[in-house]
This record gives structure tokens, C-alpha cells and sequence, in this order.
């Protein structure tokens, strides 16, 4: 592993949030729209307890934006939107 190799795992490794993944980024988003339809069903209650605020808010503004957001289908199926 080259020096440069290292320095950018070890970037990585800071620029991680709790799940590995790296926020603000599709994966991400999608991880945590999943994870809260998740806790909004009642399927996990657990599924929100390490996300952050950045988490909440891209989820709701995903949600707003984004057909593909399973909390805004959620959301639409209750008559919230």
C-alpha cells in the first residue's frame, strides 16, 4: 500500500459517519430514507437510534423531492402530503 493509499483510507475513515457510509452521498441518503421508513412502520424501532440531524433533515428533504423516497411514499399513503 502506497503512503498516498494510507492517507486516504485514513481520510475515509474520518470522513464516515456511524454506517460506513459517506454523508450527503446517494448510498447514504438512500441508507437513511430506508432506515427511517423502517422506524415510521413500526418495523425497527431501533432503525433511527445513531442517525444525526443531517441524517433527518436530507431524509425530509429528499422526501420532498424525490418520488423515489420511501418515506414520502409512506407519508402520501397516510394523506400527509
Amino acid at each position: 500500500m502506497t503512503r498516498i493509499q494510507r492517507c486516504l483510507k485514513k481520510l475515509e475513515g474520518v470522513l464516515t459517519d456511524p454506517t460506513g457510509l459517506v454523508p450527503q452521498t446517494q448510498k447514504w441518503l438512500e441508507y437513511w430514507d430506508r432506515q427511517f421508513h423502517l422506524y415510521m412502520t413500526g418495523k425497527d424501532s431501533n432503525a433511527i437510534w445513531h442517525s444525526s440531524i443531517a441524517a433527518y433533515r436530507a431524509v425530509m428533504k429528499y422526501a420532498g423531492a424525490s418520488h423515489a423516497s420511501l418515506v414520502r411514499r409512506l407519508l402520501e399513503g397516510n394523506g400527509a402530503r
